[in-house]
């Protein structure tokens, strides 16, 4: 029996009105795998973990998370987490109030 993949990616791409930024990508990655994407800048690299985070949906294709297909499933609904480059700090609270936040 084949194990279900924690990520699965089937026929993915995300178009921008003419711009295409992942086109066709078929992406399965095993349970507990270690994974790095990687690529020269406007790759694709950024849209594909805000897809599988949810914060962009696929203009085709499919987004699966342990077997279950993602569409439609807002980010804080999935079993996933993202920590952005740019920090989304409050600077006028302090570090608990900035975690009870989120």
């Amino acid at each position: 029996m084949t194990a279900v993949p924690d990520i699965e990616f089937r026929g993915v791409a995300k178009r921008y009105g003419a711009v295409t930024a992942v086109n066709g990508i078929d992406l399965a990655v095993p349970p507990s795998a270690f994974v790095a994407l990687l690529g020269p800048s406007g790759c694709g690299k950024t849209t594909c973990l805000r897809m599988i985070g949810g914060f962009e949906q696929p203009s085709e294709g499919q987004v699966f998370i342990r077997g279950q297909d993602m569409a439609g499933t807002p980010p804080y609904r999935r079993p996933v987490n993202m920590v952005f480059q740019q920090y989304a700090l409050f600077p006028h609270l302090d570090v608990e109030a900035n975690v009870s936040y989120g």
